[in-house]
């Protein structure tokens, strides 16, 4: 099982959005602690991870050797990636 951290950038954007919708976003990252390689997909050229939650997207950064993902950044799928 892996642990979730969020970074301080997540935090903020998620005090930005509307209850519902962090709590929707919050809701899917927690799932993913018991089998996160069903849910997520490796960002292209980078050492990065991505997670779909409709609209928005979370970039995360997993560490394996201690089971660790650490959630770098959430936004909207038009500018995340930016």
């Amino acid at each position: 099982m892996f642990q979730i951290e969020l970074t301080e950038t997540a935090k903020e954007f998620l005090k930005k959005l509307q209850k519902k919708d962090s709590e929707l976003i919050l809701k899917k990252i927690y799932s993913i602690k018991e089998n996160p390689y069903r849910f997520i997909r490796r960002l292209q050229g980078k050492k990065l991870w991505r997670l779909r939650i409709g609209n928005y997207r979370a970039v995360v950064d997993m560490i394996i050797s201690i089971n660790k993902i650490i959630v770098v950044r959430i936004g909207h799928r038009k500018n995340v990636y930016n």
